[in-house]
């Protein structure tokens, strides 16, 4: 089948590309404090955030009609994308310019760093527009390829910053900066050569994509809140040094992302291929395979963190110490969020992204609440839970609504029996 098979590329690109920022991991936290590190942490949390805005992401409209477009329309709908990313670029600019001229840090980041964050979000989106692309092209290859050496590139400045001129926290800023600088210009180049981009105006096909994404702002961005906030409750109810501690111990347990993530690439355009002609074979087919994803992610989940408890006292610095102890939790979390995302490409065929929106910020409000009432019982483990449970909400309100509006045999042993009884009868 070829989706395991570009799966399995994509793994592949995924663990030497996450495993970069691992092996530089006992760097990272020799030559920055706890407090340095949490103060990148919630840098990164901010491009994250801001990119919720800025991308809107829109890039789901490529996946959603990669295949029933012909190149012409694909081309017109990114080059409508690139347009309406740019816009919403200079305004997130000037509303951060703005905000710099009142306050001097924003969550502990200086303002004039925060200043560049709508930017480095535009040049990360064009880069995920083109592996978006490169996905549907089934080039998998060529995007392991663009993600390794986009990785290698941004940790190999960081290196060179952080050791040889001593530059801390800001020696990340740097590698992510040119990283993404030179991938936005790669991506740009292969869309453009390609024939990907054709940059006219077109009020319909405008209308069309900030349909679909503009529901998707507060559903990335509750997502996001789940995902990250857990960061800033720590950092003014604990203090900023556990947030670096959580954050080695969040990056361990998002290790099940970096599976589900790989699996995920490869399923998008095989789902949507297969429901632009369903029928009820490969409805079953879809629902066999998604058991499996489901059983091997809660697997994968209990494997990290079991390996983590061993692995990261010798890995990371001895003042990182207790970084551990969230592991467990944010790789159930994480699991959890994996079925999530099984179920998500749903709505977006039936174009019903609307209901994400909801879902996302009802599971995202909770998550304020649990943040701060489990945070303030048990200190920062209280985060951890409280992304198990956001999780779990989002992903049942979503298989709800799924259900709901699009049927599936999620019942496959149980359905087959019933159909054997009526025909033994």
């Amino acid at each position: 089948m070829q989706v395991l098979k570009s799966s399995v590329i994509y793994l592949g690109s995924s663990i030497l590309n996450k495993a970069i920022p691992f092996l530089l991991l006992p760097i990272l936290t020799k030559y920055l404090s706890p407090a340095e590190y949490g103060v990148l942490s919630i840098f990164q949390l901010m491009i994250s955030f801001f990119t919720a805005f800025v991308g809107m992401n829109m890039s789901m409209n490529i996946s959603k009609n990669f295949f029933k477009y012909n190149k012409q329309e694909t081309s017109l709908m990114i080059g409508n994308i690139l347009m309406i990313l740019s816009l919403t670029t200079l305004i997130y600019f000037f509303i951060t310019l703005g905000l710099s001229f009142y306050y001097q840090e924003i969550f502990s980041v200086p303002s004039n760093w925060v200043i560049l964050i709508p930017l480095l979000s535009f040049m990360f989106m064009v880069n995920t527009i083109n592996l978006t692309i490169l996905r549907n092209q089934d080039k998998a290859y060529l995007f392991g390829v663009f993600e390794i050496i986009n990785t290698a590139i941004n940790m190999g400045v960081t290196i060179l910053l952080l050791i040889m001129y001593h530059y801390g926290w800001y020696s990340r800023v740097g590698g992510i900066i040119i990283a993404y600088g030179i991938f936005f210009i790669i991506s740009l180049f292969y869309m453009k050569k390609n024939g990907f981009i054709i940059l006219r105006y077109d009020r319909e096909e405008s209308r069309k994509i900030l349909k679909l994404s503009i529901p998707l702002i507060p559903h990335v961005l509750g997502g996001i809140i789940i995902s990250l906030s857990d960061r800033f409750f720590i950092e003014r109810m604990v203090n900023l040094e556990m947030v670096g501690i959580y954050s080695v111990g969040y990056m361990f347990g998002m290790v099940v992302l970096l599976f589900t993530s790989a699996f995920l690439k490869a399923w998008a355009p095989w789902f949507y291929k297969m429901l632009s002609d369903v029928d009820d074979k490969k409805k079953r087919n879809i629902v066999r395979y998604s058991y499996l994803y489901i059983l091997a992610t809660f697997v994968i989940a209990f494997g990290v963190s079991i390996f983590a408890k061993f692995i990261i006292p010798y890995v990371v610095d001895s003042s990182y110490a207790g970084a551990e102890v969230y592991v467990f939790w944010i790789a159930i979390g994480y699991a959890v969020h994996g079925v999530y995302k099984i179920f998500f490409p749903y709505l977006v065929h039936i174009s019903k992204t609307s209901f994400l929106a909801v879902s996302t910020v009802i599971a995202a409000v909770l998550n304020l609440f649990f943040n701060y009432l489990l945070i303030k019982e048990f200190g920062a483990i209280g985060a951890a839970y409280s992304t198990v449970l956001s999780f779990v909400i989002s992903a049942s309100l979503v298989f709800w609504y799924q259900q709901k509006n699009f049927n599936m045999p999620w019942l496959l042993d149980l359905q087959l029996l019933v159909s054997v009884k009526n025909k033994n009868e």
